[in-house]
């Protein structure tokens, strides 16, 4: 194993233990609303594979959240300023866990 594979599943590891420790029931982050479009005017309309739709669906019922809502939580989120260094961190470890389950799964 060269020391870049090493490094990655370290980083995988430590990314999946944070995971493990989060709560996907937590409250949302105070720069995401769920609204039923009052304040908003301006909507986008995304296409999506079947399985990337049955993923997204699954994630937002495991949330209790409609898909809309998750799918502007998840754009807010990678849009937002960062806050600090330490939630930076935190958010590219949920990612770097989300991507190697995905290619787990592959």
């Amino acid at each position: 194993m060269s020391a870049l594979e090493k490094v990655l599943e370290a980083e995988a590891l430590a990314a999946e233990e944070a995971e493990k420790l989060s709560d996907p029931l937590a409250s949302l982050p105070d720069y995401v609303a769920v609204s039923r479009g009052a304040s908003r005017t301006k909507n986008l309309q995304v296409r999506f594979s079947e399985d990337e739709f049955a993923e997204l669906l699954a994630y937002a019922e495991q949330r209790g959240l409609p898909m809309s809502t998750v799918a502007r939580i998840l754009v807010l989120r990678a849009i937002a300023p960062v806050e600090s260094l330490e939630s930076a961190l935190n958010q590219l470890e949920a990612d770097l866990a989300a991507i190697r389950r995905a290619a787990l799964r592959a």
